[in-house]
C-alpha cells in the first residue's frame, strides 16, 4: 500500500520551519532563517526550497503568520514583522511549484489544531488554544473544527480581547487588551521596570523567590487569568491549552488554574486547565491536520 507523504510548513517572522509527515508520522524536519527583511518573494522561495527536500509527496500543509483567508489561501493582511507578505498568495505559489494539492492556516490556529491532533487536546473536541509570547495568539476550536467567525478579519483575535477598558486609547487597537496586559512581553517590561537586568521570561524565573519579582509574575497571572475567565463565559470550552515559553513555568500553569477555578461564575469551574505539550512543533502537526483534511475532502 503507498504510504502517504504531507510536506509540512511553519512561516514564522524569524524562522521557517519545514517537516515530512509519512503515514501521520513527523519524520524529518528542517529549518532556516525566514529574513523577512527581503521580501515575501524571497521568504516563499527560501521555504519552498526546504520542502524540495521532501519530494516527493502528496500535498502541503502551511502554518503562516498573519490573517489567512482560508478558501483561497491568501494573506489577509500581515503586519511589518513580513513586509509584503499582505495579499501573498500561499497556495497558488505552491500549487505552482509542486503541483500538489496545499493548504493554508493561520499559525496560531495551526498551533490549536496541533494540539488536538496530537498534544494536549487529543480527543478533545471543543477547546480553546491560547499562546503566550511577543503577543497573545490562539485559537477556538469547536466540534474538532477552528472557529473563525463571519466578521472581516480571517480569525477570532483572542489577543485583542478587551481587560482593561480605563487603558483604551484612540489610534491604538492595542490599549487595554489582553495582549498588552497577560502577553510575556508584559511580563517583562513590568520586570525590567523593577531591575533592568531581567530581560526576558528565564532571567524573571530565575529569580522568583525574591518577593518583588513574585509580586510581578503574581500580578501577571492576576491578567493570564481575567482574560481566560472571559473566555471560559463567552465559548463555555471544556478545556484551556495553555502554551509559550513562560507557560512552562510549573508555578504558573499552578496558579493560572487555581485562580481561574477560584473566581469562574458557578458551573464554569469544571473546565481544565492544562499545558500546550507539542512546543514549537505544534504549528507543523496543525498543518499536517489541514493538508490532510483537504486530501480527504474533509470540510
Amino acid at each position: 500500500m503507498k504510504q502517504e507523504r504531507i510536506a509540512v510548513l511553519d512561516i514564522g517572522g524569524t524562522r521557517i520551519k519545514a517537516g515530512l509527515f509519512v503515514d501521520g508520522h513527523l519524520t524529518e524536519q528542517q529549518e532556516t532563517d525566514t529574513l523577512a527583511a527581503q521580501g515575501a518573494s524571497a521568504v516563499l522561495h527560501r521555504a519552498a526550497t526546504l520542502l524540495a527536500q521532501f519530494i516527493p509527496f502528496d500535498a502541503i500543509g502551511i502554518s503562516t503568520a498573519g490573517q489567512v483567508d482560508v478558501p483561497t489561501g491568501t494573506i489577509r493582511y500581515a503586519n511589518a514583522n513580513l513586509p509584503g507578505y499582505t495579499g501573498a498568495d500561499l497556495r497558488g505559489y505552491f500549487n505552482k511549484k509542486f503541483n500538489v494539492p496545499c493548504a493554508v492556516i493561520n499559525d496560531a490556529y495551526a498551533a490549536a489544531l496541533g494540539e488536538g491532533v496530537c498534544g494536549a487536546a487529543k480527543g478533545v473536541a471543543d477547546y480553546i488554544c491560547v499562546t503566550y509570547g511577543t503577543g497573545v495568539g490562539g485559537g477556538v476550536v469547536l466540534g474538532g473544527k477552528p472557529y473563525y467567525g463571519t466578521g472581516g478579519s480571517a480569525n477570532v483575535l483572542i489577543g485583542g480581547l478587551v481587560t482593561c477598558p480605563q487603558a483604551l486609547r484612540a489610534g491604538d487597537p492595542f490599549a487595554g487588551t489582553y495582549e498588552r496586559f497577560a502577553s510575556a512581553t508584559a511580563l517583562v517590561a513590568s520586570a525590567k521596570a523593577l531591575d533592568n537586568s531581567l530581560v526576558n521570561g528565564r532571567a524573571v524565573f530565575a529569580r522568583l523567590e525574591e518577593p518583588a519579582v513574585r509580586v510581578i509574575v503574581d500580578r501577571w497571572i492576576d491578567e493570564v487569568a481575567a482574560g481566560l475567565l472571559s473566555l471560559l463565559a463567552l465559548f463555555n470550552v471544556p478545556m484551556l491549552v495553555l502554551g509559550g515559553g513562560v507557560l512552562e513555568q510549573p508555578y504558573v500553569i499552578t496558579e493560572v488554574e487555581k485562580r481561574v477555578k477560584a473566581l469562574a461564575i458557578p458551573g464554569f469551574e469544571s473546565a481544565q486547565i492544562t499545558a500546550a505539550q507539542l512546543g514549537n512543533t505544534a504549528g507543523l502537526y496543525g498543518a499536517f491536520q489541514t493538508a490532510q483534511q483537504l486530501l480527504s475532502g474533509t470540510p
